[in-house]
Order: structure tokens, then sequence, then C-alpha cells
């Protein structure tokens, strides 16, 4: 029977699809189940495209089939029907534009990087629940530009397998994580508890598995990077965790020991403990209760699973109002309450869970050790709580979240590792930004970067690593001289002449061209009431006083490596600098000099050559000198890292001053157009703090770009790259008058 035949179709098929687009609908039927996809892919079109029809209309169903063939011949016929089945899922959740949307957008990633639209399909239900179509947008163009042309990374990314994926979820999400919330969850546990505890971020562990409960021990006080279920409650769940860990931390003892003790015990044991140490504190501070409360959400009824029944004790002796409908938790509850007088000795927790470990035990209730999750939620994973056997290489199994690796942000920063522990081993090319170790440079922050694809500025992007200059020429200064003698002589009768800064008006002066009208009104009155008035009524303005500083950036990329008549461009970079160094310092102006290249967003590589507060020296000429080409120009990042230091110089005038031979490029980064956004992006925000930014392009090919960077009138062409260094202190001293 042909397809166009109606009568093959369902009812429910031809009511989706009425008049001529039942024939379209069969015709797509029969082209996919006769393009050799296997019989699945038609399968699921049929029954997908009749669901997507009756609720979107008829377009956007049979716009799925060209899109499955495509999916079908660039991935796989059974990425293919997955494909269906999430858009049937999907169709359910958005409306038309925002569906169509959403097919454009998978076949956006099949296009760039068809490897990563199956795990995206497999994820898609729980993306689309946590992001609105935006965001989630959003999130895909990230990960598209995630690790640039490198396959294994992107797929990473799709997979949730990297801290950084699982961070951006959440903060495109709107969720609040650990990193957003740190600063006020250190200032609100030190006024509950007088102290903070070392704190650190719970990361993955070598399966990926990441840690859902905080964890404490050695002093230290682990905290997940996020609570991804419980959306708009997260700051208050941080609290909660951290006051319980303080709560250990004031009324707890010295670990148990686990001798003898089986699973099931030790976590009944490590129950009993959270709610003697929670009574204690709650009797001191019994705001607390409404605190802790807002998470033991557990009723006395429903099956008598372990976990469920261990739900109903926490909250048993937590709330003396709550039902105690099972023997083993009323039994729980009466024996802790017998023990009121003595909640002191930790020695309780073990005695009361001992029996009803081994009264559970006896039971048919199933303990899953490995499964088990510590509840409510706020309570941390107990280990800290446990005095284990140091040949333990693995954790015991009664907690799936015990084997957490840590690491402390605020030493990764500094470039320092934790003490009296390895750090742990990262592959090449890691995907988490911030754990990024370089193996020669030392990391001295992280910067955002905007995608202009995407509208959004993603934060903690870029990493910036400093690395030391090469061997330098400590006779620098003096072959400057030998070289550019001329050159001098010409900038020393310019810096006579500078001037830069804000004038002051100056009031109730003897001589002048504009009257103080103040002090006129008061000679009036002086004159009205018979007194000498004050001949001072005159305004002027004082001379202007030098307030400038400059944050000069050299860039070092591998194409300054290119000679020219008199040197290479790089040369010609440092002779220009060192000349407008000389004639900076001879007006006291705050000179900062750093060359920069990049490897890759993980790698913005920085050399300080010289900082606001160094004298200008020995050390500068050979750090110059010993500057090298290579890599790629990551220019929006040098600008934002520029900017930096002069947020906190006072000076009235503040510019970055970018000495380039090329448009911004790296090696991540195949859309020369992203890396050109974002460094206008970092131009306007450095701007709206009162930071100038201007560029030299330099060569004959350089500048088709720097116009639309840094705007009319904030960027100069010099194609003559060897008049540079008799060029550049002019540029600047024109620039600063």
């Amino acid at each position: 029977m042909p397809d166009g035949d109606q009568a093959r179709w369902p009812d429910a098929t031809r009511a989706a699809f009425p008049g001529d687009a039942l024939d379209r609908f069969a015709a797509m039927h029969a082209r996919l189940a006769g393009a050799g996809y296997g019989g699945e892919v038609p399968r699921v079109f049929a029954i997908t495209a009749r669901q997507v029809a009756e609720r979107l209309g008829t377009e956007p169903a049979l716009a799925l089939g060209p899109a499955a063939s495509r999916v079908a011949i660039k991935a796989r016929p059974r990425i293919a029907a997955l494909y269906l089945h999430t858009a049937a899922a999907i169709a359910r959740k958005l409306e038309s534009p925002a569906f169509a949307r959403w097919q454009e957008r998978m076949l956006d990633v099949l296009r760039a990087a068809p490897e990563s639209l199956l795990p995206l399909l497999e994820r898609m239900e729980m993306l689309t629940e946590r992001l609105p179509p935006e965001a989630l947008d959003a999130w895909i163009d990230t990960g598209l530009r995630f690790a640039g042309r490198d396959a294994a990374k992107r797929l990473a990314f799709f997979r949730l397998e990297t801290p950084e994926a699982r961070r951006l979820l959440e903060r495109h999400a709107g969720e609040d994580i650990f990193r957003t919330l740190e600063q006020a969850l250190v200032a609100g546990h030190r006024a509950l508890w007088g102290r903070v505890p070392p704190l650190r971020e719970a990361l993955p562990d070598a399966t990926g598995h990441t840690p859902r409960r905080s964890s404490f021990g050695m002093g230290v006080l682990c905290l997940p990077s996020s609570f991804p279920d419980h959306r708009g409650r997260e700051a208050l769940l941080y609290r909660a965790a951290m006051a319980h860990v303080g709560a250990h931390l004031d009324y707890g003892g010295a670990p148990f020991e686990v001798g003898q003790l089986k699973p099931m015990q030790i976590a009944v044991v490590s129950l009993i403990e959270d709610a003697r140490v929670e009574t204690l504190a709650m009797r001191d501070m019994p705001g607390l209760r409404r605190l802790w409360g807002a998470f033991h959400e557990i009723g006395p009824d429903g099956v008598a699973t372990a976990p469920s029944l261990f739900a109903r004790l926490a909250r048993a002796l937590f709330d003396p109002d709550f039902p105690r409908k099972h023997g083993w938790v009323a039994k729980g509850a009466a024996l802790f309450e017998a023990q009121s007088g003595r909640l002191h000795d930790p020695a309780i927790s073990r005695q009361i869970g001992n029996l009803l470990g081994n009264d559970l035990g006896q039971t048919r209730v199933h303990f899953n050790a490995k499964g088990y999750m510590v509840q409510p939620v706020y309570r941390d994973d107990n280990v800290g709580l446990w005095n284990f056997p140091d040949d333990m290489h693995e954790p015991p199994e009664q907690q799936h979240e015990l084997p957490i690796e840590t690491r402390d942000r605020r030493r990764a920063e500094a470039g320092e590792g934790p003490p009296n522990r390895d750090p742990p081993e990262k592959a090449p090319g890691s995907l988490s930004v911030e754990e990024v170790a370089p193996q020669d440079g030392e990391q001295l922050m992280v910067l955002p970067e905007y995608d202009y694809a995407a509208r959004v500025e993603r934060p903690d992007w870029v990493a910036v690593n400093r690395y030391v200059p090469g061997a330098g020429d400590p006779g620098f200064w003096q072959r400057l001289q030998e070289r550019h003698p001329e050159a001098l002589r010409r900038t020393s009768a310019l810096v006579s002449q500078a001037s830069v800064g804000q004038r002051r008006r100056l009031k109730r002066q003897a001589e002048g061209e504009t009257l103080d009208l103040d002090a006129a009104i008061d000679a009036a009155i002086d004159l009205r009431g018979g007194r000498l008035p004050d001949h001072r009524v005159y305004e002027g303005t004082s001379a202007p006083n030098r307030s400038i500083s400059v944050h000069l950036l050299l860039d070092s990329s591998r194409s300054t490596g290119d000679t020219t008549g008199s040197g290479s461009v790089l040369e010609l970079e440092r002779d220009a600098a060192g000349i407008l160094a000389l004639a900076m310092d001879r007006l006291g102006d705050p000179l900062a000099i750093s060359a920069f290249s990049s490897r890759g967003r993980e790698d913005m590589r920085i050399t300080e050559v010289k900082k606001f507060d160094d004298r200008l020296g020995m050390a500068t000429g050979m750090g110059l000198t010993g500057l090298r080409p290579a890599w790629s120009t990551r220019i929006g990042a040098a600008i934002r890292y520029g900017g930096r230091s002069l947020e906190q110089m006072a000076s009235h005038r503040r510019l970055v001053l970018l000495l380039t031979d090329g448009e911004p490029s790296d090696i991540d980064v195949p859309d020369r157009a992203y890396l050109v956004a974002d460094a206008r992006r970092a131009v306007q925000m450095l701007s709206a703090k009162g930071i100038d930014c201007f560029c030299i392009a330099l060569g004959d090919t350089a500048g088709g770009r720097h116009a639309e960077i840094f705007g009319r009138g904030r960027f100069v062409t010099i194609e003559d790259i060897a008049t540079l260094p008799e060029r550049l202190t002019a540029l600047f001293l024109r620039l600063s008058n």
C-alpha cells in the first residue's frame, strides 16, 4: 500500500496531519524508511512527529524528518532515534518558537561537534529542566568553545565530567554555588562560632563522582561545589551545613575507633552523634533550630527502608513533636531522651548506636552501604567522626561519598600546594581553568571573557600565569644609548615640556580674570556693614600637576620574532619601551611593563618586566632583553590584566598602552571575530572604570580590526616599525597632555 494512502495511518496520525500534511508526513516517513537507517528511525519518527504535531503544529513536526536524516548521516542512526525521542520530550515543555530554536541548536552542535551530540541529547531533559532556552543556548555555546578543536575535551564538557561544565551549568541556572557564597559563609560562620576552619571546595573523585555532602577532618571543612537539587535554598543550605560542622567542632569529642563495627552500626552511631551535638548547640543558640529544621522534611509514614528509617530517627531526635510510628524510631528517641543529662559525653552516641544498629541488623531491612547518603542534606558525610586505620587505601563502604579529593583554591591561586600532601596529578590540558598548573608558570588570576555569539561574559574563563623572562643583557641601557642617541635627545627635550593632570580651582585670589562669587558676596556684605572688605575677590586655577599611571603591554607572540630592517619586531618594541621608561622615570610617572602571549585560554602568559613599585634599573633592562617571541595574541585578556593593576593606582589618569603587530588570535579559537569582540568588551569595561586604553598597531598589515576594538582616535598604525623607538614617547606625551 503506498505511503500516501491515508487509510494506512492510525486515526491519531490522520488527525494530527490534516489534508496534504499527511501526504508530506507519509513521504518523509518513506524517505527515512528507504534510506538504510534501519527500522528504529522511521518507527520513532512516526510516533514523535504525531506527538509534536498535536502539541505544536505540523511544520515543527515535519521538520524533524530532515533533521533526523542529517543526524543519522553525520552521526549514527541510533543517535538519530535518540534525537527523535528527545524531541518528543522537549516539545512537551516548549512553545513552537522555542522548540524550533532547540532544533536549530541541535543541528549547530551536529555541524560543529558531531561527537558531542550524543552526550548532549542524553542529558537534554535534565538541562531543559534547569535552564531556560536562552541559558541553554549560552551553555551549549560555552561547550562548543570550551576546548577549541579538542574533541575529547568537548565530550568531557557535555558529559558533565568537568568541574567547569558543572559550575557553568549551575551559574546559568541561576543557582548559588560555593564560589559565589564563600565570603558570606566565612563571615557568617565567624559571627556564629568566633572562628572559621580552613574552607575547601570538594572536587570530583577519579571516577568523576561529585560529592553532595560536606565533610570535615584534620581541622579542614570541605563543602560541595553546589547543591543542584535545592535551587533557591542554596545559601540557607550552605549555612546549615557549616553550622552543623561547627557544632561537631565545638561539642564533639575525639574520633571514634571503628573496631569491629559493621557499616550499618557506623551509620547509626554517626546519626546519634549528629543529634547529640546539634541538641547541645541548640541549647546555647536556639535560633539554630529554625535553620536546621527547614531541611528535616521526612514524614512518619512510608516503606521502612534503612535510609527512610534513618531520616525518620534523625527528625525524631531533632523534633520532639514528630510522630514515632515505627517501633525502631520510637526506641531510638526514647534511648536518646533517657540520656538527656549526659549529652556532653560522646560515649552515649556509641552506646545508643550499637544497640540500635544491632536491632536493625536483626530485621530484614536491607542497608546498601555503598549507596547510603546521610540525611538531611545539610549534615556531613561523617568521615570526621571516625578514626579510620592508616592502611585503609579506600574509605569504608558505608558512605558512597567518602573518597573526596579537595583543593584549597586560595593556595592554588598563590601557587602553593596543601601542606603535607602531594597535589593531585592533572592530565595535560586539564579542563578546569583554575586547576591548570603550568610547568614553569605561576598562576596570578583568572579573568572573564566575552562570547559575542552567546552574548554572555563567562567568568573565571582565562587563566593568567606569570612567567619569568629569559637570560637578559645587563648592559641594555648603555647599548640603548648607542643605538638611539638622537631619539633619546629629542625625548629629553619633549619631557621638559610635558604636563598632565587636573587643574585646581583657586578661590579668594588677589588677582585674576574671574570673580569669586562667594568672596564678592562677602565683600558686599562687609561694605554694607561698614567694614573693610577683603580685597581677594578673584578666582584662578592652579597649574596642572602630573598625575598619570601607565601599564605598557608588549605583544611577545610568535609573529614579533619577524625581522625588519632594524631588527625583529620584539627588539624594536623592547627599545621603544626602554626609551619610554626613561622618559617617564624623569617625569616621575608610575610605569609598569608586561609582555604577553597566550597558549589557549588555560595559559595566558604574562612576563612582568617592571611593576609600578620597581625602580628603573638593570633588572628592567635584563627583563626586556630576556623576552622571547612565542605563541599567540589574546588581546582582551591582556587588556583586562593591565586594567586590574591600574585599578589600585590613585592617579588622575590611568592608561593601558598596548603595542602589538597583529589582531587577536589564539590556538583554541578558530573564530577571529570572537576574540575581537572580547577585546572590544574589555576596552569598554575598563573605560567604565575610568581607565583609558590606547593601541599602537605595528606594520603595514596591522590595524585592520583595531579601530573596531579601541574606537576612533584610540589607536594609531605605525607602518615603518623601525621608527617605533622614536615615536612611542612622542605619542605618549601627546596622549598625556
